[in-house]
């Protein structure tokens, strides 16, 4: 999946060839959740014949839970589900109706992923037949070959004197310290081109939320300074306490760079903006918007959310062919929305590069329905409150750079003033 760089957050990575090898011959499904993207990825191939999509639909769908899982196990997999996207440590056994009438047994078990600060990850196995199969656990790999499966940079750091204890081979790639350098090397040594009164808030937010997410410029042995959004969390390793830090890089993205990434385009013309001030209606608005995309844009449709969180609803209008007419002021439960992971995860923008992927209430009530298969999703907030979002659709997967603008960004200024002229006389 693609990477949150709002804040830092680390994205749910591809496992490594020789693991995901092992994991192919496991005679269970094995997932993994990433928390803040609301996505779940299917890390091997096993599949339960003939019912592998109806049995993997429980693990995304809440619709397919209600149908599929027997009535006195229902709120037992919900409870067991709900503690997976909290990542805690957590088993159930349920029941699932076949289409044959015949129910079969399966156990769930999750925790939360020690490679990814954000993610949980578990297997789900049919134990009708085959209860004495279940996956053995010994052997666990050290935290230095752990973190080595992780492609971005990580840093673990001793909590008591903050100094570096061990680097994955990403951090070493981008730092290029000796052993030698490593063994005397401290968090200060580190960030010494970051503001102090940031490391303050950092070691603040540590102490009082054992994690702190945002922006750090690392420096390497070469004295020089990389851009990063940096995750830090408090972690406990055979009795010693640790820093877990991961580093995304931000010198070496697209958006960095400036190349032009397909799907976010920036487009301000004139006539766009006599386009908006002529809407009426929001419907108009966002048409003008959706018109002034270049005819290559793999934006289908354009999508305004309207938050209201006291309400605990939101309300959408849509255009764009996928959308056709039906999309207007279509209300939704705020639980389980895209506002609601932006609010919860503090995020500036979310994107979603595949959402059969998803596991979101409101990706399967109301994109995947209509063939969009991937969205960037642009907030606005007001006083400090969420109230729209404004969503740019693709019928591709992957049509959107997470690391880059939102599509017409110059755009968007006029966009809101706008929005709230016509709102003011057509809540």
């Amino acid at each position: 999946m693609s990477k949150h760089t709002d804040g830092g957050l680390v994205p749910c990575t591809e496992l490594g060839g020789n693991l995901k090898s092992y994991l192919d011959v496991l005679s269970a499904i094995v997932w993994r959740i990433d928390i803040v993207g609301k996505e779940i990825s299917f890390l091997n191939t096993f599949t339960f014949q003939p019912h592998e999509e109806k049995v993997r639909a429980i693990m995304q769908n809440p619709q397919s839970a209600q149908r599929m899982i027997l009535a006195d196990d229902r709120e037992r997999f919900q409870q067991s589900y709900k503690q997976l996207l909290h990542r805690q440590k957590t088993t159930c056994i349920f029941r699932i109706q076949m289409e044959n009438g015949m129910s079969h047994w399966f156990k769930l078990a999750g925790m939360p992923d020690p490679e990814h600060p954000t993610c949980s990850i578990g297997v789900l196995m049919d134990i009708s037949s085959h209860v004495s199969t279940i996956l053995a656990t010994e052997g666990r790999p050290g935290l230095s070959v752990k973190i080595d499966l992780i492609d971005d940079p990580v840093l673990l750091v001793r909590f008591a004197d903050r100094s570096v204890s061990i680097v994955n081979k990403a951090a070493d790639q981008l730092l290029g310290y000796s052993i030698d350098q490593l063994a005397d090397l401290h968090l200060q040594d580190l960030l010494r081109d970051t503001p102090g009164t940031d490391l303050f808030q950092i070691y603040e937010s540590l102490i009082f939320s054992d994690y702190w997410n945002g922006e750090l410029y690392v420096t390497d042995s070469m004295g020089r300074s990389h851009q990063c959004l940096a995750r830090i969390q408090v972690i406990a390793r055979d009795e010693e306490n640790l820093l877990w830090i991961t580093l995304s890089h931000q010198n070496d993205c697209k958006a960095c760079k400036g190349v032009p990434v397909r799907g976010n385009e920036t487009l301000p013309t004139k006539a766009v903006s006599a386009a908006m001030r002529k809407s009426t209606t929001v419907k108009a608005l966002l048409d003008s918007m959706l018109r002034a995309l270049p005819h290559d844009s793999p934006t289908d449709a354009i999508m305004l959310s309207k938050i209201f969180i006291d309400k605990g609803i939101v309300a959408v209008t849509g255009v764009g062919e996928p959308f056709g007419g039906q999309l207007e002021d279509l209300v939704h439960p705020y639980e389980g929305s895209i506002a609601k992971n932006i609010v919860h995860f503090e995020l500036d923008k979310h994107v979603v590069m595949e959402t059969s992927k998803s596991i979101k209430p409101i990706d399967w009530a109301l994109f995947i329905p209509h063939g969009i298969h991937s969205y960037y999703a642009h907030p606005f907030f007001e006083n400090g409150i969420l109230t729209k979002v404004l969503i740019f659709c693709s019928t591709q997967k992957g049509s959107y750079d997470p690391d880059a603008d939102a599509p017409l960004s110059a755009l968007l200024d006029d966009f809101f003033t706008h929005l709230n002229r016509i709102l003011k006389k057509h809540p």
